[in-house]
């Protein structure tokens, strides 16, 4: 199963480095775990702001402009202004092993004054996209920084929101493992049914899709 399989998805109770660095170290598998908010000194902070939970650890090589939030999401501090904007995501090395983000500016066409000292400055590698910046992923908290960004990419949307938004596991009020385990049961039985019936009606192309169930026939 391992050698067939690119992407494990699983809820934040397994959020752990011991967990995620793994799978991806030692079996090419791409963790989609959801993460759990623990930076408690955070939320003590006087200048706590929870829609955006910015400048909670900063980059080793751009400690004053490239930033990341507990949730795995990157941002830069324009050095002239303070302002702060999301890095824009590109795609992930895995032979250097490096989350790879463009400088917002750069992607969107933005004018932003710090741009071209914030350039200069380390871990930065020019190209035709101007700024690319790497990030390593073995030099950082691997619980949070991850093969597949945390809820910025289109392949995390379809590795782990799947299962959840389709079978109600985002939000529920399920309480103990005995349960959990039931209703996970359920779901999986669910998803075998209506890949069978795909395969019955001769449309085995579509024996994964959870939002086009077989039509009632009769």
């Amino acid at each position: 199963m391992p050698e067939r399989c690119n992407g494990s998805s699983a809820g934040r109770g397994l959020d752990s480095a011991e967990t995620k660095a793994p799978l991806w170290e030692d079996c090419r598998i791409r963790p989609m775990i959801d993460t759990r908010a623990l930076w408690r000194e955070e939320k003590e902070a006087p200048d706590y702001d929870p829609p955006s939970r910015s400048r909670a650890r900063s980059i080793p090589t751009d400690t004053d402009t490239i930033v990341y939030t507990e949730k795995g999401s990157a941002h830069c501090i324009c050095p002239q202004t303070g302002e702060q904007r999301d890095l824009a995501f590109q795609d992930f090395d895995a032979d250097r092993n490096t989350l790879n983000c463009r400088c917002p500016a750069a992607a969107y066409g933005l004018d932003c004054p710090g741009r071209e000292p914030s350039h200069q400055r380390g871990g930065v590698h020019p190209d035709d996209a101007r700024r690319i910046v790497r990030i390593k992923l073995d030099e950082h908290d691997r619980r949070i920084v991850m093969p597949t960004p945390h809820r910025s990419s289109p392949s995390w949307q379809r590795g782990y929101n799947r299962i959840d938004h389709s079978f109600g596991f985002e939000q529920h009020f399920i309480r103990g493992r005995a349960k959990m385990q039931t209703r996970v049961g359920l779901a999986l039985a669910v998803m075998m049914a209506i890949a069978l019936g795909h395969i019955k009606a001769g449309r085995p192309q579509r024996m994964r899709s959870l939002v086009q169930p077989s039509p009632a026939t009769g």
